[in-house]
């Protein structure tokens, strides 16, 4: 006598519906510890963009912060009087909003460091918060020029 099994459903969610499901919940993670490992979620508490950045603006560029966390050409980084702009490519966006932080919460130190046989230049971002920030010195000067009488004077090596 053969004993058939209860007939079931096909399952239109298989493997392939899983594995997408898995990995964009993995990126949503691995995001959100970035930005809270870089120092962009405490920033973002402080300094979120509500609105549209009106200044100039430099795309796809990298930038080192806090622990050596490191965003390789998908940061946009801008500045103009009112501020310093840095956003990210919309992928890496989740748990980093667009910042614009004043003039007046940035340190600058004093001259160009070398990092990774780079010459690049050390900003500090909040008087408070003090989450480090580096990008290259050419960068750097387009930012100053951008900001113009705006610009913080550089502060001696912390």
């Amino acid at each position: 006598m053969l004993i058939e099994s209860p007939p079931q459903a096909p399952s239109s969610l298989g493997f392939p519906f899983y594995s997408v499901l898995f990995f964009i919940c993995f990126w949503c993670l691995i995001t959100l510890l970035i930005s809270a490992i870089s120092g962009w979620m405490t920033l973002a508490r402080k300094f979120r963009l509500e609105n549209e950045f009106q200044g100039e603006k430099w795309r796809f560029r990298t930038a080192y912060m806090r622990f050596l966390s490191h965003y390789s050409n998908v940061i946009t980084i801008g500045s103009d009087r009112t501020g310093l702009y840095m956003s990210l490519f919309h992928l890496f966006r989740i748990g980093h909003p667009p910042l614009l932080i004043p003039w007046p919460e940035v340190t600058i130190l004093q001259g160009e460091h070398f990092y990774f046989f780079f010459k690049t230049k050390k900003f500090f971002l909040g008087r408070e918060e003090r989450i480090p920030l580096r990008i290259s010195a050419s960068l750097a000067e387009n930012l100053r020029q951008a900001a113009g009488p705006a610009w913080p004077p550089e502060s001696p090596a912390v």
